[in-house]
Formats: structure tokens, sequence, C-alpha cells
């Protein structure tokens, strides 16, 4: 067992195709709300991968879980991918790569219809998203059981399970 066995996992995202980098449609200095179901248990940790929207609290802009309810705090209706760019380490996975919202603000890419991700988190059945799913998946279809290049099972370390999403708008 090596050491960075011991070390905690987060959720991982790979950009296959984002074209919300290109424009820079990006919230890089957005608070995310306290209450945000999507941070990791007992800390103010927030991976990457995660799918959220703008919502006004408390006169400023926050990011929190991606809802199409009615909601008079929505400021802005389109999804976000939380994609952060992890920094060089010595280690070879991104997994062990989280957000430390103390001390930093993680970064939020507008999801452009067309975009396409792969990421460890299954929306359709982490129970983060139990919430949302039934509206949320119709925004968003995994790309699966497609024979070529697209057909992704494993992410780069070979070892977690990949899911593989397009965002349809």
């Amino acid at each position: 067992m090596s050491i960075y066995d011991r070390l905690p996992k987060y959720h991982v995202v790979e950009a296959n195709n984002l074209k919300g980098l290109q424009p820079g449609f990006v919230m890089a200095q957005t608070d995310v709300a306290e209450s945000c179901t999507l941070k990791e248990e007992g800390a103010n940790l927030l991976a990457n991968g995660h799918l959220m929207m703008a919502k006004a609290s408390s006169n400023k802009v926050e990011m929190d879980i991606w809802s199409a309810a009615a909601d008079s705090n929505r400021t802005n209706p389109v999804m976000f991918l939380v994609f952060t760019d992890p920094l060089n380490t010595l280690l070879q996975s991104d997994k062990y790569f989280v957000n430390d919202l103390d001390s930093e603000n993680a970064r939020f890419v507008q999801l452009i219809p067309g975009d396409e991700w792969t990421t460890d988190i299954d929306y359709a059945n982490d129970a983060k998203y139990a919430s949302v799913k039934e509206e949320l998946m119709k925004h968003i279809v995994e790309l699966k059981d497609i024979t070529g290049w697209f057909a992704t099972t494993k992410m780069a370390d070979g070892e977690t399970p990949a899911h593989h999403y397009m965002y349809l708008g």
C-alpha cells in the first residue's frame, strides 16, 4: 500500500470540450453558498465536477447546486461546471485535489449546449443530486454504449469509473 492510498480522494473532471473556456464565460471569484449541499461532508471543500448556478443572496452573488425550480433569488439560470485546474504536483492524479473554500474560490465554467466533460460523478445516482435529478437529466445526457473513441469507462488514472456527459441546454 502506497502512502497516496491513505490520502482523501475527491471528485475529478476532465474537460473534453468546454466552449465557455474560449470566450471566458467563467465565474472565478464567486463565493459558494454556506448552505450548499455539494460541499464535502464536515468541511468547507468543493470538488471538481459539480453542477451549480448563480443565486443572489444578501446583496451578493453566490453559487449553489443547480436547480430548475422557480426561485426569486435566481440571477442566472444557466448551468456552471466546477472546473478548477489543480496545480502541477508530484502526484499523478487529480483525485487528491479539492477547492478549499476557506482560502480560495473555485472556478465555475458556464456550460454551452454541446459541451462535453468526463467525471467520476454519476449525477443520475448521486444522492447529492436526488432533489434535482429529474429536471437535471433533461439538460444533460450521459454518452455511453457508444462505439469508438467516445466510449469512456475509466478516468485517466485507469481505475476510477468515468461518466462522459454532454450539456443539451
